[in-house]
């Protein structure tokens, strides 16, 4: 079952000693629910982009902007997808590029060939993972405890806590995408091929 944005925080701020919320309208809420929502907004993105999660990555094609001259040493600018996070690949592979302002590419790609990314983006709320809220709902008591004026061991035992959660999340994610492995020996052998699997991807 989704949870919601409330949900999730009022999960997190009964590991503080809170009691349970069912609304965030500010003239229900206290100094903690506030400050619990804001830290949600500020940290959800920022947990998104610590790793490559399967869930919150997708495949976008690339538009190229034809109307801007890049500077002399790029041959092309290009707009980085709606909704964009992180940049995981890009795909035909080419490492001749950079990102500037978050928002465009330079590159010195040529041809008429399309460039897709393979990149992170912010799902809505109701399509995170279970084993991905468990994680995130001591990621935000982890952060409001000092704050809340929580003893220093019992910080330390959130974020122990949550250190456990995250690496077990990230476990649980990286199961959606096989493992290849190196066949070719010895070492300075390998292909690329052998590194990066029959899909064409790292």
């Amino acid at each position: 079952m989704a949870l919601t944005k409330v949900q999730i925080i009022s999960n997190a701020i009964t590991l503080l000693g809170h009691e349970p919320i069912i609304t965030l309208d500010e003239e229900d809420s206290d100094a903690l629910v506030l400050a619990a929502s804001q830290a949600f907004d500020m940290l959800l993105p920022a947990s998104i982009t610590e790793c490559s999660w399967r869930f919150a990555t997708q495949i976008s094609q690339l538009t190229r902007l034809n109307e801007e001259v890049p500077p002399a040493w790029w041959q092309a600018v290009y707009l980085l997808p709606s909704g964009y996070l992180g940049n995981i690949r890009v795909y035909p592979p080419n490492y001749n590029y950079e990102i500037y302002a978050d928002s465009k590419i330079y590159s010195d790609w040529t041809g008429e060939s399309p460039i897709f990314m393979e990149h992170l983006f912010l799902p809505d709320i109701s399509r995170l993972p279970a084993w991905f809220v468990k994680y995130f709902v001591f990621e935000i008591a982890a952060y409001l405890a000092l704050s809340n004026a929580q003893k220093t061991e019992y910080y330390s035992s959130l974020e122990t806590k949550r250190a456990n959660q995250m690496a077990i999340a990230m476990g649980i994610d990286a199961k959606n995408r096989p493992n290849y492995v190196m066949h070719d020996f010895p070492v300075l052998n390998i292909t690329n091929q052998d590194l990066i699997g029959p899909s064409g991807f790292y």
